[in-house]
């Protein structure tokens, strides 16, 4: 007697799509023996085919510091040629852009280091943190819930490393980091705040990128061979002085021809390492291959320096800032001191894509916890939201709060605008407001990058739901008040200094937006 028994197995793979099993048994004697046999392909299939618990993404976060927007060789919007360096030569970046997608509207929290590394690990703005600034007061609440925690919470198998630069007043371990190199900052990176900072200066392992790197690629390598799922954070001391590079590499730079916008060998040098860094980890990334189910993000914790070296401003034109086609630099709420490179590589990202949707650095916690499956441990005051949408269809618009995007720095700094001032950003319009001199700004970003064109004087209904929104959300948080700035050097008497920079938008020069400036899907 033969017997034909078909059995269908059911078995889990991504993206929850089915795959049908068949196994056929033949010519079986009894029907004792057939059902024998069934109890046994039974129990034995059933051990076999059990969903496991799949494995969440892992994440690499690369955070690198005073990195400017148009800082490579590749342009960070294909629509501006001049969104490039026409010096720095990036080839590991510019692969990194071709395999994933790049953000053309990328804004950092802050115009400072600080606030803005405080700002991505507990996705809150810095003025909801009560810390705007780099030294001095430090008013934030550390009992709260960071990047590693909220990914722990969603599965526990999640490990988390912190290498480099921490800039924080706690222990990383408190926030869950398995792996960290402790409370880190500047002078860890070499710092020394003298004129020697702008000279530059030569060795094996320059600001530590390169030994930066291996860590990282050992903890990569060993999470793989855990088969556990992990968050590392690489926070590089690079770019910020002091002008540091391998000698070799400045030979090489030596040779190449300057350019009109960025012409220092030095911190061409030290860009040209950082970048071979960066390739290093992201060249372990595939070899790992944990590009299959895994995130490899660029990004940097403020804008470019506006000039090298530093001087002191007091908000007056720069002949030609660093950060060109955008406003001034680092220091200012202007596109140039916030708006960052950010590209993202992983698993349904289209390569050499790009979204021009806005987004900041404290929308990453909500989008880790998206992509680890669950987005309900995020603390509910967070101000960011998941940017997963985009990564799939770049063209695709995010769901803010009505306030956008909010930032606020509320001191006086001679070396940048020398004012306290907040800015909106909402849907292509960004209003700057400066405290002192009691006027606000109002730019077009869209269609003027550079903020040549004051659209103030005559959209003055549009100046008020911008002010209005900037002033509910700065007063529901609690924000810090004007005052003098403890990381810099006093401006004088208290109160009395208002800002140069804007003497550049005179107030009587009438320049309108052709159509209606914001609409109710806007606000």
């Amino acid at each position: 007697m033969q017997y034909r028994i078909k059995i269908f197995l059911v078995i889990p793979c991504r993206k929850t799509r089915l795959k049908l099993g068949q196994v056929e048994v033949l010519k079986l004697g009894s029907s004792r023996q057939v059902v024998s046999a069934l109890v046994l392909m039974t129990l034995s299939f059933s051990l076999w085919a059990t969903p496991a618990v799949m494995k969440p993404p892992s994440f690499i976060l690369v955070l690198t510091d005073d990195q400017g927007w148009s800082s490579m060789s590749s342009s960070m919007d294909k629509r501006v040629p001049d969104a490039k360096s026409d010096f720095h030569v990036t080839p590991s970046l510019d692969q990194i852009v071709a395999s994933g997608i790049r953000f053309s509207n990328a804004y950092a929290a802050s115009p400072v280091c600080a606030p803005s590394r405080y700002s991505i690990q507990f996705g809150k703005s810095p003025a909801r943190l009560l810390h705007t600034r780099v030294l001095g007061d430090n008013n934030v609440n550390h009992d709260q819930a960071a990047i590693p925690q909220v990914l722990k919470a969603v599965d526990p198998r999640y490990r988390a490393a912190h290498l480099g630069k921490w800039h924080i007043k706690a222990d990383p371990a408190r926030y869950g980091y398995d792996v960290h190199d402790g409370q880190t900052g500047n002078k860890e990176g070499g710092f020394v705040n003298d004129k020697s900072q702008w000279y530059g200066d030569s060795g094996d392992d320059p600001k530590k990128m390169f030994s930066l790197t291996d860590r990282a690629i050992e903890f990569m390598t060993e999470s793989v061979k855990r088969d556990t799922p992990f968050f590392l954070q690489v926070s590089h001391y690079a770019l910020h002085s002091n002008l540091a590079y391998r000698q070799t590499t400045f030979d090489q730079v030596s040779r190449q021809t300057p350019g009109s916008l960025h012409e220092n060998v030095a911190y061409a040098s030290m860009m040209t390492d950082l970048d071979e860094s960066i390739g290093r980890l992201f060249d372990a990334y595939k070899r790992l291959g944990l590009n299959e189910n895994s995130y490899f993000i660029v990004t940097s914790d403020n804008g470019g320096m506006p000039v090298l070296p530093q001087q002191v401003n007091r908000g007056r034109p720069y002949k030609n800032g660093l950060n060109a086609p955008l406003l001034r630099g680092k220091w200012d709420l202007m596109e140039g001191g916030i708006r960052v490179p950010f590209l993202a590589v992983g698993p349904d990202i289209k390569p050499n894509s790009q979204s021009n949707e806005p987004i900041i650095g404290y929308d990453l916690m909500a989008t880790f916890a998206e992509l680890a499956g669950s987005s309900q441990h995020v603390p509910e005051d967070s101000d960011g939201v998941s940017i997963v949408p985009l990564l799939g269809s770049p063209d695709a618009h995010l769901k803010r709060p009505p306030h956008g995007l909010v930032f606020h720095f509320p001191h006086y700094n001679q070396v940048g605008l020398n004012e306290p001032h907040s800015a909106i950003r909402v849907g292509n319009f960004k209003l700057v407001r400066f405290d002192q001199s009691m006027r606000s700004l109002l730019f077009n970003v869209a269609t003027d990058l550079g903020e040549a064109h004051d659209l103030a004087e005559s959209n003055a209904a549009c100046v008020d739901k911008l002010e209005a929104l900037l002033d509910t959300y700065l007063t529901a948080v609690g924000a810090e008040q004007p005052k003098d700035s403890s990381s810099w050097v006093k401006p004088g008497k208290k109160g009395k200094t208002k800002t140069r920079f804007l003497e550049r938008y005179p107030v009587n020069v009438s320049t309108s937006y052709e159509g209606e400036c914001l609409t109710d899907a806007l606000i």
